[in-house]
C-alpha cells in the first residue's frame, strides 16, 4: 500500500542518502525487508540505490555501503526510518515487514509498506531476484518509462537560437579554401 506519510521523516530520508548519491540522480530508493524463517524474524534485508542517467542508459549507482560507511548520514538515515516506522505502527497497528521510500529528482516521494511478507534470507540473495525486492534494477526494468519521462523533464533546455550563434561565432564560420 501507499503510505501517506510524514514529510519530515521522508525529507530526512532523502537527506541523508543525497550526500552520497551521484549528481544528477533521477531517482533514490530505499527499502527495507524483515526476513523471515517459518514466520519468526531471523534477520534484515536493505538496499539503498541512485539511479542516473549516463549517456541515455538507466544506470544503478550502490549507495548504501557509503551511507552506512557515513557515522553520521546513517545515525540521521536510522532515525529518520525509525520516525517512519512508528508513525506506520501507531496508525496500522503493526509495523511493515516491507518498507520502499522511493525519492525522484523532481521532489516527489513515495513511501510504499507491505504489512506481512514471508520473505527468507535464500530469497533475497539467489537469482533470479525475488518479486519483493525492488532494488535499482527492479525499478529500471519495471519503470523505464516514468524514469525516462522525469529524466527528459530534468535535463536542461536545449540552447536558444542567441546561444547557438554565439557558439558559431566564438567558433569561427567555415572558410572556403
Amino acid at each position: 500500500m501507499t503510505w501517506s506519510s510524514s514529510p519530515s521523516a521522508v525529507s530526512a530520508i532523502r537527506d541523508a542518502l543525497i550526500v552520497h548519491s551521484s549528481a544528477g540522480a533521477l531517482r533514490l530508493v530505499l527499502q527495507q525487508l524483515t526476513l523471515r524463517d517459518e514466520g519468526a524474524a531471523v534477520g534484515s534485508h536493505e538496499v539503498i540505490d541512485g539511479i542516473v542517467d549516463v549517456e541515455g542508459n538507466l544506470v544503478v549507482v550502490p549507495l548504501a555501503e557509503a551511507v552506512r560507511a557515513d557515522p553520521a548520514a546513517s545515525s540521521a538515515l536510522d532515525a529518520a526510518l525509525a520516525r517512519l516506522r512508528a508513525e506506520i505502527s501507531a496508525v496500522l497497528g503493526s509495523a511493515p515487514d516491507s518498507l520502499e521510500v522511493v525519492i525522484d529528482a523532481d521532489r516527489t516521494r513515495r513511501v510504499f509498506v507491505v504489512l506481512t511478507m514471508e520473505i527468507s534470507p535464500a530469497d533475497v540473495t539467489g537469482p533470479p531476484p525475488h518479486p519483493a525486492l525492488h532494488d535499482g534494477r527492479h525499478h529500471i526494468v519495471h519503470h523505464a518509462p516514468a524514469l525516462d519521462e522525469l529524466r527528459d523533464r530534468m535535463a536542461p533546455p536545449p540552447p536558444g537560437l542567441l546561444a547557438r550563434l554565439r557558439g558559431v561565432l566564438a567558433r569561427g564560420a567555415p572558410r572556403d579554401r
